[in-house]
């Protein structure tokens, strides 16, 4: 089978998945290689829940504002729209914005390849379809109850509405060649290795994380692949970045 040939019927393949695919040269030059081993991991992102946690509660802290200060009965449903803002935006940032990410990594004799994806549940984008669905609809009744003079923010709200009726996960296929000198950053808190190629402006650039048992594998396996690079050992998730 020729390379394009190959090629082809990867891209093919990958857009009957519901999917936007985006391909680095490494990934389709590495993915020719015969693969030693393979290993498939979930990753949380850093300070997702205290971001959420921030986002969510500016409307949490509203609603209870008003159950404690506000007697109207008016305010009182204002109170229950705000708690369900709070509920919405937390589930939108957790799951929308800071999802954790799913990694595929395959090693080779030359370089090290993955895919790397936002594990984002299916809900979430029935949910978000359906609210895009419901903007549309609302921005043609804007037009028709007010006129004229709400085109231009209906047309606005149409145009974000068709983007969110249209959302697909995106998959990033990356590749990190063996070749030239660099540096291995290593952080053993969250088994993760930063690979970075000198010079960074134009260098190769990958993230590999692990399982417990297979850190001490992988970690000596491209060492011994990347005898120029210097290995440096990170204090903290924030020196090393991820």
């Amino acid at each position: 089978m020729s390379d394009t040939t190959e090629h082809k019927q990867n891209a093919e393949s990958a857009e009957a998945d519901g999917a936007n695919h985006d391909y680095s040269e490494q990934y389709l030059e590495l993915q020719k290689e015969p693969t030693l081993y393979e290993w498939e991991i979930e990753h949380q992102q850093r300070l997702v829940w205290l971001i959420t946690g921030i986002a969510s509660g500016f409307f949490l802290v509203i609603s209870l504002s008003i159950f404690l200060f506000e007697e109207q009965s008016n305010a009182r449903d204002s109170m229950w729209i705000f708690l369900f803002l709070s509920v919405l935006t937390a589930f939108q940032v957790r799951f929308l914005y800071l999802p954790n990410k799913l990694y595929h990594y395959r090693m080779t004799a030359k370089g090290i390849y993955y895919t790397q994806q936002d594990k984002i549940p299916e809900m979430a984008y029935t949910i978000a379809r359906g609210i895009g669905g419901l903007l549309i609809v609302g921005s043609i009744i804007a037009v028709g109850l007010v006129g004229p003079l709400a085109l231009a923010g209906a047309g606005a709200g149409a145009f974000l509405a068709f983007k969110i009726t249209n959302m697909k996960p995106r998959v990033f296929h990356i590749g990190c060649q063996f070749k030239g000198y660099g540096e291995i950053s290593i952080f053993r808190d969250i088994y993760g290795i930063e690979i970075k190629e000198m010079p960074r402006a134009t260098g190769q650039y990958g993230i590999v994380l692990t399982h417990k048992e297979d850190y001490e594998r992988v970690l000596n396996d491209l060492a011994r692949s990347l005898p120029d690079y210097q290995i440096t050992e990170a204090e903290s998730r924030k020196e090393f970045g991820y």
